[in-house]
């Protein structure tokens, strides 16, 4: 399994909002049609700790089989067409490869338990009777 990381700058003069629209409603879309695509996400970069100016605008990561797998998607013309669509509001786009190593894995919550009550059996009313037991003439 190869996972790739795509790290992508947009243009200064594009604004937020048309490039979001952009990587969401047009390269996602489109991207996670193409075969040899295990796995898509998208990960737009809303700020960051400490800095002055965002390094990129989005994290893109994929999952292929193999780097042969990635070459052969990358090389597609349906993959060239939305990178240059990709391209009218990136200033740059690029590829890195990644190996992962999975430290901590995100816990499952924990399901309730479930309590059970013990019902008792009603009590059936005699003929005659009120709720509070007395006799009715």
């Amino acid at each position: 399994m190869l996972k790739v990381v795509q790290v992508i700058k947009k243009k200064p003069e594009v604004s937020f909002e048309d490039f979001e629209k952009q990587v969401l409603e047009s390269y996602a879309k489109n991207l996670k049609k193409i075969p040899g695509v295990k796995s898509f996400a998208v990960k737009l970069v809303r700020g960051g700790y400490q800095l002055e100016e965002r390094p990129f605008d989005c994290v893109a990561e994929m999952e292929f089989a193999d780097e042969e797998a990635f070459i052969k998607v990358v090389e597609k013309p349906e993959t060239k067409s939305i990178l240059e669509e990709l391209g009218r509001v990136a200033e740059r786009s690029e590829f890195i490869y990644s190996e992962e190593h999975v430290i901590k894995r995100a816990r499952a919550p924990a399901k309730p338990k479930v309590v059970r009550r013990i019902r008792r059996p009603r009590r059936k009313a005699t003929r005659g009777t009120r709720k509070t037991g007395k006799r009715v003439k």
